[in-house]
This record gives C-alpha cells, structure tokens and sequence, in this order.
C-alpha cells in the first residue's frame, strides 16, 4: 500500500473517499500530501500469443490513425495502437493515451507525463477499481490497488494499450478489478538489426532523450534494449521532474510451436508533489497556485506545541515545496513461455518479479533536542515542545512474485477450452519515517528516507508508524467458447478468487516510552468469491454483430482496512463486488465503422473510508451499493484522399442507492448523509472526443478535442466543476531516407491549445463540501512539444 498516512498534528474533518480516495491520492506513490494501426517502422512480422488479451487486438485492422481497432469479443474493447501513440508526446503516460476511449475520464497535472500525478475513472470507476498489466503482469499496487503511470515505461515501446471497461476476461491476474481492466503490450523485437533515437524539448524545459536499439535477429533470438532520460520543470511552484528508465525485450524461437519472451522494465525517478486546490483556492490564489517557494527560519529553540497551526512562519515552513517531494524506483520482470503439446494443447505461462522502494514525502513536526552526540534526537513525548520541521516519508518496499498459466485445449473446429491457475505471495513494508531540514534554510537531509534518520535517545529510528503485510492470492478459472455457426459465438466461463491478507501494524516502534506511545495490532483475514462469466455474439451479416455479455467481479479490502478498524472498535470492512451487464452493436459499411454498448452495473460494499479525529486513523465501512448505467460509443469515418474522422460519447449515470450512515467510533459520534440519489464523485454525466486526422506521404496531421462534463466533488453533490473543452494538435513530417538515416521525423505536439484553465476529477472528494472542501486536479495550461527521431540502419 503506498497511502499517505496523516500527521498526528495535523486537524482534518472525517472524509469520505471510497475508492475514489485511491483514485485521487494515485498522483504519486504516496498520496498527494494536500490530499494525491499498425506497428510502426521496425516492429516485427509475428506476434507470439500470450496470457494477455491484447495481443489479439495488435493484429485487428486498425482504425481512425491507431485509436480503434475492429473487435469481435462479446464486450467493449477498446485498443489504441502504436500509430496514435507515436502522435503523443514521446513521454506521455497511459492516462494521456486513453482519453480518447469511450467512458475514461482522465485528468494529469502534467501534459508531459512525468508525474504520477494523474488519475481516471472508466465508467465511474477509480483507477484503483481498474486493473492494470504490463505485458501479462499486474502492476497495480498490491495493498490498496492504485495504478502508478509513470512507472511502465516509455509509450514508444507500447505495441498498443487495450482498454476493457467493466470487467477483465477470466484470465486476467487482476487482484482488484471490480470495474475493468487496461493492459499494455511492448513492441516485438525487429529482425533486422537498427537503432531508434528521439530527443525532445519543450515548454517548462522539457527534455527527453530516447534511444532504442534491436539487435535483429542472432540466431534463433532476437532483441531489443532502450534506455531514456526525461525531464522537465514543475508549470507551478517550484521543482524538477526527473525520470530515467531502462527496458528491455527478447524473444527466443524455440521452433514454430514453441517460444520464450523475456521482458524487464526498469523505472528511477525523482518528482516533485503538485497541489491539488480547492475551487475556493483557485478563486482567491489563482490557477499558477502551489506550495511555497520560500522558507522562514525556524524560531530559537524551536515551535511550541501551541505555536503549531496558529504561527504563521508554521504555516510557511509547512507548505514548503522541498519537502513535498516523491523519489522511486522500481523494476519489473517476467518470462513468457509459449508451448504447444501436439495439435490442439497449448500453454501459456508467465512467472515474475516486481521490486519496488521509495517515498513520498511531506511536512511534518517533531520536538527534537540536542542528543549526547550532538545530533538532534526526537523526544519521546510527541507533543512536547520544541518542534522543528522534518521531512516525514512514507517509504513502501514491495517484493512481488507470482505466476499466471492458462493451458488452451482445441476440442474441435467450433470449440475452445481454456482452464489456468494465477498465483501469487507478495510481501510490503511499510513505514514513516523522518529526516532533518536545516531550520534555517529549510533543505533537508535526503529524501529517499534510507540514511541518516532521525532517532531516539535509544538510537531507535523514530517511525510514525511500521506495517507489514503479506498478501497471498490465488485463481483458478475454466471458461468455453463454442462457435456452433458463423453467426453465433457463445462464452462461458467461472474463476475463483481467494486473497488472504496478513497484517502487522506497531504505532510509534522504538519510542523510549512505550507504554504511553506504542501499540501493536495483528491480523489474518481472508476473502473469497465465485466469478462467473457469459456471453453471446450474433453476426447476422458480415457487416453486423450483436452482443451481451454478464459478468462478476471482486476485489478484497485494501491491506490498511483491517488494523484501523480494530483499533476503533468497528466491524471489518466487506470486500467490493459487482455485476455488470452489457449490451452492444458493432457496425462495418465501407468507410464507417461504428461501435455502441450499453451496460448496467450494480455495486454493492462500495468502500468508504474515514479519518478518526483523535487517532488520525484510518477506517473503512461499507458506503452502500452504487448503481452504474449508461451508453458508450465510438465511431471512425474514412473520407479518402488521407482524411479521416474519429469520435467517442459516452453518457454515465453513477447513483448512490442509498443514504449514508456513518458509525459511531470510540472518538467520533455517528453521523447521517443525504446521499441516496446523488452522482459519485467525479463522474460527469456527459464526455465526448472529437478528431480529425491527414495524412499524405510523410505528412500527418492530427487535430482533436475533448468535451467533459461538469462533475461532482462530494458526496452531497453541492460543489461542482464546471465542464471543460480542451483541444490539442499534432504535425508531423518524414523526410526522405538518407544514407543511414531512415524514416526522420520532425514532430510537433500542441497540448490544450486554447490554453483552458481548469478543473477537474476531484483529488480529494468529501461527504459535504460545506464541512470540508474537496480538491481538484489543475489542468495543464497550453504547452508544446518538439521530437527530432530517426531510425539508423
């Protein structure tokens, strides 16, 4: 889990964030503190099948420059290939790229996509209740299930990223996708060997450097490696974003039948916390609003206890942006095997490993005094004064393997059985810990929380708290396609998940004085749910198919939900489940395509999580069913000549069925909310997508615009952010191949053209907007992009 934990100081009113909290505070590894068509030039001629159901769509026709693709699953499928992604910024992250699809509302502080700052929802859903793959590997956080899209690597090596709203397929090693699943696929490895290069630079100093090189093939395996350094400057207050990445591809050929792929992605960065604001503070602040930039010098011997929250050089030191920062690195490995047994057995298996280590920091207040070393120490009595500024980070460190096989069996020319088991035993430390910042200057120590800790007397390191957390998951499905006719196609299918969480919670480890400061909490819980999976696809004409499809999905508590709620005296939270029911048409005439779907999903245990106000403790309850409906729809128009037209709508309806009951804790008073009827937070009714695309021998041009509806902050629906229309553009040039120079591209990227002050997507949504204000994502303003790339040999 890499939630943000609250200072023991720190005064907030009880919040209701459901799983939107996880899709707001998914801006960075640690919430935010105020809060959180075709392959292109070089890809290779064969794609090996994997686990993953995207790589089927690598091989449909593609549509509208890349953002469609033909489909003919019993579900909306929506797939943006390397052509539209090579109309994006070289570093743009995945929540940029899927935008354009029916039911995604996406909202990134950066247009450069160097922050994890960015967040969605797919028809009312979080990103936390989406699950995310990376060439077959689940690459959602293990705890509490948020994506982080700065960590997959560079969009020039994605063959294409597939969109599933509602549900993932059966074989998806998804832990907690209730409401859909993305998956991303690398390119293949050339057979010829050549090398790919692209620098860029930009608005707010953005610079990339990319360089990709095949090694073509070398015998019977065939590679590539690319390596990237990205950067750029925060369009408010201040600060730097720094990413450099290594990935890496290679695919042995055993024989026809048969083939290994190994895959490796390597993410090191080093960013800067962007503020979420209120519609109040971009009011009365101004859009350009953020944390400080300046640093008051600490008073002699510290704050007192009383001075917090009521001194303004507090108020000062505690907005400053140096101490918002959020350092990661993280790597991801897997292996897939391809084999075939005779002629209708195959298997598919991909075991992995996932590392990651790192922080997000923010400011905190500690009374320290000086030790007998002369190093400050941190007293035990956390309320004592002498209070000075730190640098508090909540540092997860993630040990993930696992491994996922499907075994597909061939009964006959009309009917396929697949059957396969997913496992996986991660492994999650987590704790706070704090460093110095010089009172006078306000630069602290480090700020990857791993050296150089502040201490007690006792020289044990002082930790807000410690978490340990052993999370173990397994899945076995079956699922039968049988295709009686050309026309018809029938799926059916069931997976059983079982996740098991044990937890080890200790508050305040090491303090001197125990008694008064530290306690422990222990847990094992376990949760578990029969997933069942039909559908049926009508083809009544080469240019018409019909569709429906109804399906199960769960997902268990996040791994923090059950220490809270013990502590507090309350029942354990109940895990989240949906049913999604799905009705569609596809339509092909020439140069129309046109795909529309309507679905209808009932939710029930959609969590909710509070904030005791004595304990600042996390709890988490069951907020009531939720009722998702609507229709989504995409269409693309080929108007010859190089011309052509794309277009997404999409109407949501995301209904609260029931008033909100707050509990009562050991702390709190139980409290009532009107809520039953209202919209979820951030959840606009209404989005559309509009783009035109030219393309004539080396020229491309692409013009596009998006429409979002107003949507709601909290829970009571009485703050509201306006709809917004950006437009963005892209040119882009290929000059003649010379020498060893080959497909040179000049490309120019504009973003939000009109320069549109905006927000959207709430960071932070509440029960009552009267009682405490909800926070909002801040759009990029309008900023470009130029990228020099070319191919050699």
């Amino acid at each position: 889990m890499r939630t943000f934990a609250i200072r023991r100081h720190t005064v907030l009113w009880l919040a209701l964030a459901a799983a939107m909290a996880a899709a707001g505070s998914g801006s960075a590894h640690a919430d935010d503190p105020q809060t959180q068509a075709a392959n292109t030039a070089g890809s290779a001629d064969k794609v090996h099948k994997s686990t993953t159901l995207s790589t089927v769509n690598v091989n449909a026709q593609s549509l509208a420059g890349g953002l469609m693709a033909a489909q003919d699953q019993p579900k909306q499928v929506s797939t943006i290939s390397a052509q539209a992604i090579a109309q994006q910024p070289i570093t743009a992250d995945y929540t940029q790229m899927i935008n354009s699809a029916p039911g995604v509302n996406s909202a990134s502080y950066d247009g450069f996509g160097l922050t994890d700052s960015s967040s969605y929802t797919i028809r009312g859903f979080s990103a936390s209740e989406i699950g995310v793959t990376l060439d077959g590997v689940p690459v959602n956080d293990v705890g509490d299930y948020i994506p982080y899209a700065s960590e997959y690597g560079e969009a020039r090596n994605y063959e294409s990223i597939t969109v599933s709203p509602g549900s993932a397929d059966l074989d998806m090693p998804d832990l907690g996708a209730v409401g859909g699943h993305v998956s991303f696929i690398t390119r293949t490895p050339t057979q010829n060997f050549n090398i790919f290069a692209g620098q860029t630079f930009g608005s707010d100093d953005a610079r990339s450097t990319y360089l990709r090189i095949n090694t073509g093939d070398t015998g019977p395996v065939r590679s590539w490696i690319s390596i990237s350094q990205n950067s750029d400057n925060k369009w408010r207050g201040g600060g730097q974003d720094d990413i450099h990445r290594i990935q890496a591809k290679s695919v042995w050929t055993i024989d026809d039948n048969n083939s290994l792929t190994a895959n490796f992605n390597y993410n090191h960065e080093e960013n800067y916390f962007y503020m979420p604001l209120t519609k109040a503070e971009a009011t009365q602040y101004g859009y350009h609003y953020d944390y400080g930039t300046s640093w008051a010098p600490t008073p002699a011997g510290g704050f007192t206890a009383e001075q917090l929250y009521n001194d303004a050089t507090f108020f000062t030191q505690s907005s400053y942006y140096k101490l918002y920062q959020n350092p990661f690195k993280s790597w991801v490995a897997s292996l897939d095997g391809e084999f075939k047994f005779g002629q209708n057995l195959s298997l598919s298996v991909i075991p992995y490993f996932q590392f990651g280590d790192g922080n997000g920091s923010f400011a905190g207040f500690l009374p320290l005094q000086t030790g007998a070393n002369g190093r400050p120490v941190v007293q035990a009595d956390q309320y004592a004064d002498g209070q000075y500024a730190v640098l508090e980070a909540y540092r997860p460190i993630t040990y993930r393997p696992g491994i996922n096989a499907k075994f597909t069996l061939t009964l006959g020319l009309d009917n396929t059985l697949d059957w396969g088991i997913w496992y996986e035993r991660s492994r999650q430390l987590e704790y706070i810990d704090a460093q110095y910042v010089d009172p006078l200057t306000g630069e602290p120590d480090g700020i990857w929380g791993d050296r150089n800790l502040l201490s007690y007397s006792n020289g044990a390191p002082w930790k807000n708290y410690q978490e340990y957390d052993l999370t173990t998951v397994k899945k076995a499905f079956v699922e039968d396609s049988w295709t009686p006719s050309d026309a018809w196609t029938f799926n059916a299918g069931v997976a059983y998940l079982y996740t098991e969480r044990d937890n080890q919670f200790v508050l305040f480890p090491g303090n001197p004085d125990p008694a008064d400061w530290t306690s422990y909490q222990n847990s094992d819980d376990r949760f578990h749910r029969f997933l069942p999976s039909l559908g049926a696809s009508w083809k009544p004409n080469d240019n018409n198919q019909i569709y429906y499809s109804l399906t199960r999905t769960f997902r268990a508590p996040q791994d923090s939900a059950t220490y809270g709620n013990s502590r507090l005296g309350l029942p354990a939270p109940l895990p989240e489940s949906a049913w999604s029911n799905e009705l569609g048409w596809r339509f092909t005439d020439g140069p129309l395509t046109l795909h529309t779907d309507a679905y209808l999903a009932n939710m029930g245990n959609r969590t909710a999580v509070g904030l005791d106000q004595d304990t600042f403790i996390n709890y988490y309850i069951n907020a009531g069913p939720v009722r998702m409906a609507g229709l989504n729809a995409e269409g693309n128009l080929d108007l010859g000549h190089g011309l052509s037209l794309y277009s997404s709508y999409t109407y949501t309806q995301s209904q609260v069925k029931q008033n909100l009951s707050l509990p009562a804790t050991v702390d709190t008073a139980a409290a009532y909310y009107d809520t039953k009827g209202k919209q979820f937070p951030g959840t606009p009714r209404n989005m559309a997508y509009f783009g035109a695309r030219y393309a004539d021998g080396g020229l491309v041009l692409n013009l596009n615009g998006k429409f979002t509806g107003s949507e709601y902050g909290d829970f009571l629906n009485t703050d509201r952010v306006a709809s917004n229309f950006t437009v963005n553009g892209s040119a882009s040039y290929e000059l003649p191949d010379f020498s060893v120079l080959h497909k040179t591209t000049i490309a120019l990227n504009w973003l939000n053209i009109l320069n549109r002050h905006y927000l959207a997507l709430p960071a932070s949504p509440t029960i009552d907007a009267s009682e405490s204000a909800p926070t909002y994502y801040v759009g990029a303003p309008r900023q470009w992009y130029l990228t020099i790339s070319t191919t050699l040999f």
